[in-house]
């Protein structure tokens, strides 16, 4: 359809293009390991040297005598990470914490505010919060490292996302923002709903894809092809385990093994992807459609990653005008140039779950995806946000109902992606192995009583910090699986012979099957 003006007017958002306008921004960073399985006592103090080998700003004044002070909390609903929050010894959080100056004049520091106290010549010091985030063991065949700080250097010049303080081997420390994290609920609320659709779009808008990002085409087909191979790796250690297990007699689940997580052999699975590739190909007017399409994606919208952020007194976001950007999205370790439905059913998909159920936190309630109220109204909100004028309201209708069957379409793409990443982020048992007598010892079993290695981290400030993680994976990536054949036959794709359909999971229908 072509048209002699744009589709809609839009307002600027204040991005600029090209490269000229970015800012570099040069980060600390040490080769060093940070080890979170330790006791508590331990990890305060290695996170201090840490802090004061990356030269912080302000942390550097805190003694190491003074570890034992610090306080570290596990940040809920991080999958891939260990998130914490970092602060300092309580006098240093309200200007109680002094430092020498001792070429400063006591005069000079009075009328800066400073305290004059007898004998010294001391200012004080208040020390930001920090947010520590310890990468996972499994995640670097998941996530290019590299690649993720070059793009949060790349978020920075733009002024997205928070501020990247210090950089380790496998972690980093990041400005910790004031805020509250959104709920499963309040992702549900129509006006939050609402926010989450503009803020959605001004990522989209606020960042600019190189050339090379739009050649290589939507993200979720280069992680596809990028998980594979170690998907692959994976399901034939299971298959090789469970040969050897068998139903425990107190009822148990029996091992996991690839048809059970895919609900259909390694090749039938591949078999069904590629139906649904080609078929999506011809839905979107080929490669060349869906590049003419792309966007800078988030691709990880869950509501854990949404934050409410706490504006200062006197601060800008407290303006009616501005009011919707007291959202904010954090963790962009999954984003990349994506086809805005993408990005928009993904997150519809996270209305499914709830990451702080204690027993099972992996799943998915399909009951609980969008209503098509609930769709319409994000989509809309998504496509209205910053118009200027609504002179063509058939045009603006055509747009949303557009984007409404893109979401559709696209929707099996969620379910492949994450059904890999389930299985890649499991952690296997310890290979089998034949003992003097012939008999065979394949450790613990991965099944729905596995323990994860990307451990939860307790509150315990006496003990030690790594705490059982009741996430399965394999759980997750099985749910994912049968959500994508109830989509395949949703949509009419054929569905391969071999596929055990009656696992299949049906969105806005409760599931009944769990493995």
């Amino acid at each position: 359809m072509s048209h002699s003006m744009p589709l809609l007017r839009r307002r600027s958002t204040g991005s600029q293009s090209g490269s000229d306008h970015e800012t570099t921004f040069d980060v600390p960073s040490i080769r060093a390991t940070l080890d979170n399985s330790v006791h508590m006592d331990l990890f305060k103090k290695e996170v201090l040297i840490f802090i004061h080998r990356l030269k912080l700003p302000r942390w550097r004044a805190i003694p190491f005598t003074e570890a034992p002070q610090i306080t570290i909390t596990r940040i809920s609903g991080a999958l891939t990470n260990a998130v914490y929050c970092v602060s300092p010894p309580p006098k240093y959080l309200h200007h109680g914490g002094y430092r020498n100056l001792p070429h400063v004049p006591m005069e000079t520091l009075a009328s800066k505010g400073g305290a004059k106290l007898p004998g010294s010549q001391m200012a004080p010091i208040h020390v930001p919060l920090l947010l520590l985030r310890v990468y996972g063991p499994n995640t670097s065949q998941i996530i290019d490292r590299d690649s993720e700080l070059a793009l949060l250097k790349r978020l920075a010049s733009r002024k997205i996302g928070p501020r990247i303080l210090g950089i380790f081997t496998n972690g980093r420390f990041e400005q910790y923002l004031k805020s509250t994290v959104l709920t499963k609920e309040d992702i549900r609320i129509p006006e939050t709903s609402s926010v989450i659709a503009k803020r959605m779009r001004e990522l989209h808008d606020g960042i600019d894809l190189t050339l090379e990002e739009r050649i290589a085409g939507p993200g979720v087909w280069k992680n596809f092809n990028k998980w594979l191979p170690d998907a692959k790796h994976v399901l034939l250690k299971l298959d090789q385990i469970a040969k050897y297990q068998t139903l425990d007699p107190n009822g148990v689940a029996p091992p996991w093994t690839s048809k059970s997580i895919l609900r259909a052999d390694w090749n039938t699975f591949l078999e069904g992807a590629y139906r649904y590739i080609d078929w999506l190909e011809i839905q979107t007017g080929g490669a060349s459609g869906a590049r003419k399409k792309l966007v800078f994606a988030h691709n990880d919208t869950q509501y854990g990653n949404l934050l409410r952020v706490d504006p200062p007194v006197g601060s800008p976001l407290l303006l009616p005008v501005n009011e919707h950007k007291t959202l904010v999205v954090i963790d962009f370790e999954y984003a990349s140039p994506n086809v805005r439905a993408y990005d928009i059913v993904n997150h519809f998909c996270e209305w499914m779950c709830d990451y702080h159920d204690p027993k099972r936190p992996q799943d998915l309630r399909s009951e609980r995806y969008p209503s098509d109220e609930d769709c319409f109204r994000f989509v809309e909100s998504y496509v209205t946000h910053n118009i200027d004028s609504y002179e063509n309201m058939e045009a603006i209708d055509a747009h949303i109902n557009e984007l409404l069957k893109e979401v559709l379409i696209w929707r099996p793409a969620v379910s492949l992606g994450w059904t890999l990443w389930g299985i890649i982020s499991t952690t296997l048992p310890p290979e089998a192995e034949e003992d003097a007598d012939g008999f065979i010892d394949i450790g613990q079993a991965t099944g729905p009583e596995s323990k994860s290695a990307d451990a939860a981290v307790g509150n315990n400030q006496d003990g030690n910090i790594m705490a059982a993680d009741p996430f399965d994976y394999l759980d997750y990536a099985s749910q994912k699986a049968s959500l994508f054949w109830g989509d395949m036959e949703t949509l009419g794709i054929p569905i391969p012979d071999g596929v055990d359909m009656d696992k299949a999971m049906y969105i806005g229908k409760p599931w009944k099957w769990r493995q």
